[in-house]
């Protein structure tokens, strides 16, 4: 297939997860936020911190407020990295790739982003948020099982599986980063708020079930960082969307550059263990996951999509 159509398709998979990680992600944080006592220290500022956006941030916002935090990551349509841009995006590059995807994809991606366009604004609000959060992660669902329900197996659905787990992977670290970020200090909050912050994270990622499942009722924050890192049956865990990438790279001609990376990655998780680490060395774990998640991005467009231009 076309190296072009194969960039537009990997796009079109990573921004439709993004919108969906959002959600979810700012979903939970509301959840705990607001059950949280103003005493404790925990703020807005968390969410900003955790995917890189300060510099973004503060170039139009002077203050982190409820408010101006929710709208950047929402709405604001010149920060590329929002819910609205991100759907907007995914809008933009199937849009050129209808005729290698099943024809109702472009029709239920573009009621995604008419819905967003005419309902962020008012999400940005209390009221709203939990109701639009619940119709994006519906919405991008549908269209998720749409492309497994109706695609033949071929480069364009692995390219699509390809975007995809690897923004999940991105995103599941940023999750768990959430846990780390807003609890700084050891002893810093009381025991039953850090546990009402990780169960709602298990939420985000519709893991409660799971978790319980294989590991118990009691949600303790090491046992949930080490699920969503490691367990392998997760569709939402690291290591499950890890092994998705692999599969499809391996699958791929010209794979040795990025089956380098993944081999680190997998180093990484192979001696990760939340009961033996502080918070601040998981947190340094998440950053040299995420380096190499953009290490990878980068060496699969260098690869694939532009191989010219090594």
């Amino acid at each position: 297939m076309l190296s072009r159509v194969a960039n537009r398709l990997y796009w079109s998979a990573r921004y439709l997860e993004r919108s969906e990680g959002l959600a979810r992600m700012i979903s939970a944080y509301t959840h705990f936020i607001l059950d949280t006592p103003k005493s404790s220290g925990v703020g807005w500022e968390v969410l900003i911190n955790i995917i890189d956006a300060e510099p973004a941030y503060f170039s139009r916002y002077s203050k982190i407020t409820e408010n101006n935090v929710l709208k950047f990551l929402l709405s604001d349509e010149e920060n590329f990295g929002s819910l609205r841009a991100s759907v907007s995006l995914a809008r933009e590059n199937l849009r050129t790739t209808r005729d290698v995807l099943p024809e109702e994809a472009w029709e239920l991606v573009n009621e995604l982003n008419l819905f967003t366009k005419l309902n962020v604004e008012e999400a940005v609000k209390r009221r709203s948020r939990y109701d639009f959060f619940e119709e994006i992660m519906l919405r991008n669902m549908q269209i998720d099982g749409l492309f497994d329900g109706s695609m033949n197996r071929d480069r364009s659905f692995e390219f699509i599986r390809l975007g995809k787990y690897l923004e999940r992977c991105d995103m599941a670290t940023r999750i768990a980063d959430v846990g780390v970020a807003a609890l700084p200090d050891e002893g810093a909050l009381e025991h039953d708020i850090e546990i009402s912050l990780w169960a709602n994270l298990l939420t985000s990622l519709s893991a409660t079930s799971a978790y319980r499942r294989e590991i118990g009722p009691i949600v303790e924050p090491a046992e949930v960082t080490n699920f969503i890192f490691n367990y392998p049956d997760f569709p939402r865990s690291i290591r499950y969307c890890l092994d998705r990438v692999d599969r499809v790279i391996q699958g791929l001609g010209e794979n040795q550059a990025s089956s380098v990376i993944l081999g680190r990655m997998y180093k990484k998780l192979d001696k990760f263990d939340a009961q033996k680490l502080s918070k601040t060395q998981i947190h340094s774990v998440i950053d040299q996951i995420q380096l190499e998640l953009q290490r990878l991005n980068t060496t699969i467009a260098d690869t694939w999509f532009f191989p010219e231009n090594k």
